[in-house]
């Protein structure tokens, strides 16, 4: 299937807020394989100004996947999550984001192109703070499914 071209450039807002929690912080870091203290410790991270946890600068992309994941889900988009390729992926922090955060997540498919006989799209992620700040931008690239797999 194809990818919906109407769905290019509609603003998707997420659901729910994504609550950024200490023991998420640490997950990331721990499966990141980072041992900096600011993402372990709350008194390093207040010693290097932060006001609590800082996430690593990639965990934007839990949150922004989040948000596209229902258009993955959803049949008429296009593109499945089975097989999908994720081929880069772009961080534009306005801020670091902190334990005790609430983001808001919107998305929008920003481009959609075929390369080499696969479709390709690029989601644009905006987080928001609960205030409504921009926290980070994320651009995500994913690649569909190769339609004529080798066998």
């Amino acid at each position: 299937m194809a990818l919906n071209r109407t769905y290019l450039g509609r603003l998707f807002p997420a659901t729910e807020p994504y609550e950024v929690t200490r023991a998420a912080v640490r997950a990331f870091a721990d499966a990141i394989g980072d041992p900096h203290p600011v993402y372990h410790s709350p008194d390093a991270a207040r010693a290097a100004g932060y006001p609590d946890l800082v996430a690593p600068p990639t965990f934007a992309a839990l949150v922004a996947g989040n948000a596209y994941w229902p258009l993955l889900e959803d049949p008429a988009f296009g593109l499945g999550p089975e097989g999908t390729v994720h081929l880069a992926q772009r961080f534009l922090h306005a801020r670091p984001i902190h334990a005790g955060d609430t983001l808001w997540a919107e998305v929008t498919p920003e481009t959609m192109d075929t390369r080499a006989g696969r479709d390709r799209v690029v989601f644009r992620s905006l987080l928001r703070d609960a205030r409504g700040g921009t926290v980070t931008t994320v651009l995500t690239t994913l690649l569909a499914p190769d339609p004529a797999p080798s066998g």
